[in-house]
């Protein structure tokens, strides 16, 4: 993602777009943040006895014997930390926080089961449980560092905002069995909707509520049948 808030004035004053970017963040420190959470990652999953997975996403660790066909999982509510907002980062004219309200959250938790059930528990023969006292397993998925290039509200010709990607952030997730034991953990670092190209190739989409679902959706798809290869 682009690093710039660029206000742009179209024909006519009363139009304005904007481009909604993340906080510069420097791609070695990327890496170097990524590479750190990666060996804690591998540092805990050993000290639990669990072994790295050959995976698409950046850490996969399972128990050995691990098996989950058949499988009921009960999908704890999800946790969201956003990216801490820089106090010279400009937030586009007219818009609230940059923060999912009880209700986007519920939608995005609803997002999140629907991917998980299809393209993980589905090849397995497995299902989503109501609760978590009759469940095998137990699901918490963590989005850290999220971050939103604008508040999720519709917009209007008068405002507009432009990002490369409709969020970032990394999603995580720690599967427990019944006895409180953890059996399986992953991460990834992923730019939401990135693989979007315009015509003629441009890299800008408007950012929209029907964007943000849309490429939600596709890439929680993508992560879930990722996983679900690395335990094959």
């Amino acid at each position: 993602m682009r690093n710039v808030f660029l206000p742009l004035v179209l024909a006519s004053p009363l139009f304005l777009a904007a481009c909604g970017q993340q906080p510069a963040v420097s791609g070695d420190a990327l890496s170097a943040s990524g590479a750190g959470a990666h060996a804690a990652i591998r540092s805990e999953a050993g000290a639990r006895g669990l072994l790295p997975r050959r995976s698409g996403l950046d850490a996969v660790a399972a128990a050995p014997a691990l098996n989950l066909s058949g499988a009921s999982v009960y999908l704890a509510p999800l946790e969201i930390d956003y990216r801490s907002q820089d106090a010279s980062s400009l937030q586009p004219i007219g818009f609230r926080n940059r923060t999912l309200d009880a209700s986007e959250r519920a939608r995005l938790q609803q997002t999140m089961a629907q991917a998980f059930a299809e393209n993980f528990l589905g090849p397995r023969g497995g299902r989503l449980a109501a609760g978590s006292g009759a469940a095998d397993y137990t699901l918490r998925l963590r989005l850290t560092n999220f971050y939103l290039p604008a508040p999720l509200e519709q917009t209007t010709r008068l405002r507009q905002v432009f990002s490369e990607s409709v969020a970032y952030g990394t999603l995580s997730g720690t599967l427990y069995d019944r006895s409180g034991n953890v059996v399986l953990q992953f991460r990834d670092r992923r730019e939401f909707g990135d693989t979007f190209a315009g015509s003629g190739g441009e890299r800008l989409q408007r950012f929209s509520p029907p964007a943000f679902w849309a490429d939600m959706r596709m890439d929680l798809r993508r992560a879930f049948s990722s996983l679900d290869r690395s335990l094959r």
